[in-house]
């Protein structure tokens, strides 16, 4: 089972569990803002800031298609026409990058970004495990995130009746725990610019079902 990070150590939890020697995560606008959120070091985040200023590389095509964006040779793959990344890449020795998209419930995070020095760094076993733990850094970036902007959080003491039973259909359909259930409600309460209540009662009207 992977291991729910410290928030601050999301970056470095990618690079201690995989063979990865950086690792980035950004959001990419809408709902949230276009920055970087954490770097493991300052290749990560030079070579982030180049994709957020020029808007283009792995994690563009990642946050476009939903999928994860894999370029095993730098060298040697697929060309995208992302000159200025693939340049600073090289200057960096960096052989291989992928790119993972990360969502809470129906709304887009961002990516995580992973580089190593390696060609084909990542088997498919661990493409595989990358993108789970992606999944777990969306949830922990999002709480982070919708706290430092004030968004709506638990109520004090016993919770709503309507979120408490809304919290527990998130449950079931994501198959995830209760805190992260209510981010997950939180998150899209915040992206469509809802009350948390509204979307709470909305879930148990199954207007909103996240695992459809």
């Amino acid at each position: 089972m992977l291991e729910f990070p410290l928030y601050t150590s999301l970056c470095e939890w990618f690079v201690s569990t995989l063979p990865v020697e950086h690792a980035a995560i950004s959001t990419l606008g809408e709902p949230f803002e276009l920055e970087t959120v954490c770097a493991s070091d300052a290749v990560a985040a030079e070579l982030e800031r180049i994709q957020l200023d020029g808007g283009a590389g792995p994690c563009w095509h990642a946050k476009a298609t939903g999928t994860p964006a894999l370029l095993p040779d730098l060298r040697h793959g697929e060309d995208f026409s992302w000159p200025a990344f693939v340049d600073a890449a090289e200057s960096f020795a960096v052989r291989s990058a992928y790119a993972f998209p990360m969502s809470v419930g129906a709304v887009d995070v961002g990516v995580v970004d992973l580089y190593a020095t390696r060609a084909h760094a990542l088997d498919s076993r661990e493409v595989e495990a990358a993108w789970a733990m992606a999944d777990i850094a969306a949830v922990r970036v999002v709480d982070h995130l919708l706290s430092n902007l004030g968004a709506s959080s638990p109520p004090a003491g016993s919770p709503k009746r309507s979120i408490h039973q809304a919290t527990g259909m998130v449950m079931a359909q994501l198959g995830i725990p209760s805190d992260d259930a209510f981010v997950v409600i939180r998150a899209h309460a915040f992206a469509t610019g809802r009350t948390v209540s509204d979307i709470a009662e909305a879930i148990i009207r199954r207007e909103i079902d996240f695992s459809a």
